[in-house]
């Protein structure tokens, strides 16, 4: 039994490493349009659809990844000095998220699973800039999902890949920000 699951093992891996990379699904647009602008507040909630997902996570892995992208986009505001106490309200939306592994949540709920299971993850997130006299400034939506299991599967945590899509678009946020507060 150990030699077959050793042979589908290295089968698996030869395969994978035999596949072209291909790049992440990746996807950005912005319609902020707003010049010398600092966030003051950042907040962040769950779009319906990950709430609805009852099977693969609950409100404990909501909360943390919403409590950790919150910490992400401040940190690289803060770094690029775009952050003021007087200043234009950030509402951040978890659209879709998935997970490495996992969820403790979805172990209980399906028998057979297991942490050592390994998946492509990612997150979409919604952001909507709101000016201090409550008008529009504008939207930006980012989408990150990992397409190789390859590069990760070694050391990969159950939001690995949600922790990258958080850093990549806090990382374009700032960017964005700072290219119209420049101009």
């Amino acid at each position: 039994m150990r030699f077959l699951t050793l042979l589908t093992a290295i089968f698996t891996m030869g395969v994978l490493a035999s596949l072209p990379a291909r790049a992440a699904d990746y996807k950005f647009s912005t319609s902020i349009a707003a010049q010398g602008v600092k966030v003051s507040s950042i907040t962040a909630k769950a779009g319906q659809k990950v709430l609805d997902e009852d099977i693969r996570w609950d409100s404990k892995d909501i909360e943390f990844l919403q409590k950790l992208l919150i910490k992400k986009t401040t940190r690289r505001l803060n770094g690029n000095d775009l952050m003021a106490d007087q200043g234009a309200r950030l509402e951040l939306t978890l659209i879709k998220i998935m997970p490495n592994r996992p969820t403790l949540h979805e172990m209980t709920k399906r028998i057979g699973l297991n942490y050592s299971s390994v998946g492509l993850g990612g997150a979409e997130i919604e952001a909507h800039l709101i000016a201090a006299d409550g008008s529009d400034l504008g939207t930006m939506q980012y989408r990150y999902f990992s397409n190789n299991l390859y590069d990760n599967s070694t050391g990969m945590t159950t939001w690995f890949d949600a922790r990258r899509a958080f850093d990549r678009f806090s990382r374009r946020l700032a960017k964005e920000l700072k290219a119209e507060s420049s101009s």
